[in-house]
């Protein structure tokens, strides 16, 4: 249970009410299915997180959160109320879908991806946006 500065008990039952009566709850758990589904094949598929690929990951998150120093980490998760492993096992999912993608791209048809209209349109537009930056910039 978290406690406001009224000192008020929220509990993770209203939490969970409020996102379902908001919509909020089915995209969530839907990504949080998706999350766990796309672990699990990476894990079957032979994909690993190093420590140190887990490591950098964690850095790269603190740095991007303003957390510079150990204590500044350990306040904001207990902020959140989250655990150092529940952070870490975040970080470790995110890099196997990371990893996965990456497997799924080598191993895919790009021709197949590339003639899909909405990607051709999407690439046009990038390569617009990138000679308009340069028109623009002379």
């Amino acid at each position: 249970m978290s406690k406001a500065k009224s000192q008020m008990e929220i509990s993770v039952a209203e939490v969970v009410d409020h996102m379902k009566l908001t919509g909020s709850f089915s995209p969530a758990l839907a990504q949080v299915v998706q999350r766990k589904v796309t672990a699990e094949a990476a894990r079957k598929n032979g994909i690993r997180v190093t420590a140190s690929e887990l490591q950098k990951a964690a850095d790269v998150f603190r740095i991007d959160q303003g957390l510079f120093k150990a204590s500044d980490t350990e306040a904001w998760l207990k902020s959140q109320g989250i655990s150092t492993e529940a952070l870490e096992d975040w970080l470790e999912t995110n890099m196997l879908i990371y990893k996965f993608k990456s497997q799924l791209e080598r191993g895919g048809s790009q021709k197949k991806y590339l003639s899909s209209a909405s990607v051709k349109a999407t690439v046009r537009e990038l390569a617009y946006q990138d000679w308009l930056a340069k028109a623009m910039s002379r």
